[in-house]
């Protein structure tokens, strides 16, 4: 029987290096859909081709089985921190390019794809999926790009993050793909899954009356959006006709129900699993746990522990919680 490693390649400014030929101590890389950059951090000896590297240095990293490795993260080195015995490379997503990016623009009448499409500019697009239509946006420049992704990420109840090739992606989480099986006693390792406490889902009201008066009347400044009684509301600038409102409504809803279970996942480092993938436990005594959405990847090879994957998950809003 072949003994397969697990291995990293990192390329920085266009070298490629295995992870003996950078002198590679250790590597941890975060990925999320939070509104946070995807992140790195590469541990490497004083002496590594690698120690010198420079802020803004573009940087791809790949890791798995030796032979086989797969690209996880594709950004630009961050901070390079000189350590007792080595160095630190901190490393950034690609779409960290729109946090230091600052516009000023009107959108009327549009989706926050469109928007969000327009206002990444040159940044390579992954996926852009946001049909919600909102009557007027205001992109200021007191504000980041980035900042405004992740306002509009929350509004529409979408998912905001970096493919491993670096290009943004912003979608709305879809309970309808096919799960990742992780199988008690293989790939999972440790698991801790139960209830959290739902939180509660405000409702949304349209400021406008592009509903009632016609869609070209969006503008039309509502007396009462809320009307009396009802539940805590939120009323968003930008939501102007029922039906935005409604949508709108639903993605919080969804959101408050994946909310209510979360938990962590410790499995055999797999570089395929990115955040916003959905996972099944296979085998698990006495638990019946359903599918599980991915919040939050932690990769870590090093030479104690080799390759491990630390997964942070919530559920996927589909119904039916855990059975322990």
């Amino acid at each position: 029987m072949t003994l397969v490693r697990p291995n990293a390649k990192v390329t920085i400014d266009g070298q490629t290096l295995s992870a003996a030929e950078a002198a590679l101590v250790w590597a941890e890389i975060d990925l999320a859909v939070s509104g946070a950059h995807d992140a790195a951090r590469l541990k490497v000896s004083r002496h590594s081709k690698f120690a010198s590297a420079a802020p803004g240095a573009r940087v791809t990293i790949a890791i798995g089985d030796a032979g086989s490795e797969i690209d996880v993260l594709t950004g630009e080195v961050s901070a390079p921190l000189v350590a007792p015995d080595g160095c630190v490379l901190e490393t950034l997503s690609a779409t960290v390019v729109l946090s230091r990016t600052y516009q000023s623009r009107t959108y009327v009448s549009q989706t926050v794809g469109d928007i969000v499409n327009d206002l990444a500019g040159s940044l390579s697009i992954d996926k852009v999926d946001a049909p919600i239509q909102l009557g007027v946006y205001y992109a200021d420049n007191g504000r980041s790009v980035w900042t405004h992704l992740q306002s509009l990420a929350e509004l529409a109840g979408a998912e905001l993050g970096c493919s491993a090739s670096g290009g943004l992606r912003f979608v709305t989480p879809s309970a309808g793909l096919a799960p990742a099986r992780l199988r008690y006693g293989a790939e999972l390792l440790d698991w801790a899954i139960g209830p959290a406490p739902q939180p509660e889902a405000s409702s949304v009201a349209a400021h406008g009356a592009g509903s009632e008066a016609g869609a070209n009347k969006w503008h039309w400044v509502l007396r009462d959006p809320v009307g009396s009684g009802g539940s805590r509301t939120r009323i968003a600038g930008g939501i102007a006709t029922r039906d935005a409102a409604e949508a709108a409504r639903r993605a919080a809803e969804e959101r408050a129900r994946r909310a209510a279970r979360r938990g962590t996942l410790l499995i055999t480092g797999d570089a395929s699993i990115r955040a916003g993938d959905v996972v099944e436990l296979a085998g698990v005594p006495g638990a019946d746990l359903g599918p599980l959405r991915v919040l939050r990847v932690r990769h870590r090879l090093d030479s104690r522990r080799g390759f491990i994957t630390r997964l942070g998950v919530e559920g996927t809003g589909a119904g039916g919680g855990p059975s322990l």
